[in-house]
């Protein structure tokens, strides 16, 4: 059976240490083990939350590009409190188990990634970003606690969806009035902002020292204006749109209101590697997935020699 699943394209932004070392330096020593850890690693967001892991993490090169791909499992209990039985609703207090899972693909020549979500209740891009998060941070740890002569770098990930023009424009469009804009800077991994101002803001971290920071703009009332500064963040900035809506509600827009739900095509029946290559091949042309900075080339190329002997040890 063939299903068309939501899916998300976003930035998996990832450096390491003082020095702001893109993710491929990081990525056999670092990236690889905490990822394929696997089912040995599990991550509960707090202690009613479900279980979070990764499984099927593989190495693998699709339409001549390496991706890492993966899926994100929740691990959780279905709660049935009541029944309709024999025509009588009848209350109950059973317990199912339920494993959904999402597809995610990270495109290691430009760090951006789609995460398909394979069912409704599977983890989100939120899920996956804090998964991640918690994964890398824990196995740095555990490292450094055993090998105190060889000590790894601390990470900082970001995983932002990427902003669509037109869901920008429709999104924007719906409000009365734009209260407040946040943008929040991080270090980037090879990638340029495509905006002056924002771009000289972003150099400026670089230049004191200091790997976040954020701007905050008051009451901006040229919505095409900022419509173009939300497009131009591309993933590369988080915004954080406060604004307030005709019948006086109040609402805050985060980087996955600006992006577009993708669907894409994956049948059920076909392996997971059948699967990963279809949901590659949806996505590949559309430029949000594949657009690629001159400095992402470069790291990718140079360690394009090193990406192939890893995934001989896959095949």
């Amino acid at each position: 059976m063939v299903d068309a699943k939501t899916s998300y394209i976003a930035n998996f932004n990832i450096t390491f240490g003082k020095d702001n070392e893109p993710m491929l330096n990081r990525f056999e020593d670092v990236i690889l083990p905490a990822f394929t850890k696997e089912k040995d690693a599990k991550v509960k967001l707090n202690k009613d939350s479900p279980v979070f892991f990764f499984e099927e993490v593989r190495l693998t090169n699709v339409k001549g590009e390496f991706v890492l791909a993966g899926l994100i499992v929740k691990s959780t209990k279905l709660e049935v409190k009541s029944r309709y039985v024999d025509g009588k609703l009848t209350k109950t207090n059973e317990e199912y188990p339920s494993d959904p899972y999402s597809y995610f693909i990270i495109n290691l020549k430009n760090h951006r990634m789609v995460l398909v979500k394979n069912q409704k209740g599977s983890p989100t891009l939120k899920n996956f970003s804090t998964t991640a998060n918690m994964l890398i941070k824990n196995y740095i740890r555990e490292h450094n606690g055993i090998y105190e002569d060889n000590k790894l770098p601390v990470a900082n990930l970001n995983v932002v969806a990427i902003p669509f023009e037109g869901k920008i424009f429709d999104e924007i469009k719906k409000v009365q009035k734009i209260n407040q804009i946040q943008l929040k800077f991080y270090p980037l991994n090879g990638d340029i902002i495509d905006n002056e101002t924002v771009d000289d803001l972003n150099e400026t971290l670089n230049k004191i020292g200091s790997n976040t920071g954020h701007i905050q703009f008051n009451s901006p009332d040229n919505e095409t204006n900022v419509a173009d500064l939300l497009k131009d963040t591309k993933g590369l900035l988080k915004p954080t749109v406060r604004v307030t809506y005709a019948n006086g509600s109040r609402a805050t827009l985060k980087d996955d209101t600006f992006t577009e739900v993708i669907y894409i095509q994956v049948s059920e029946d076909d392996s997971f590697y059948e699967n990963i290559d279809t949901i590659t091949g949806s996505v590949v042309n559309k430029t949000e997935f594949n657009q690629t900075s001159p400095e992402n080339n470069r790291i990718y190329h140079k360690f394009f020699g090193k990406l192939e002997e890893l995934y001989k040890k896959f095949f």
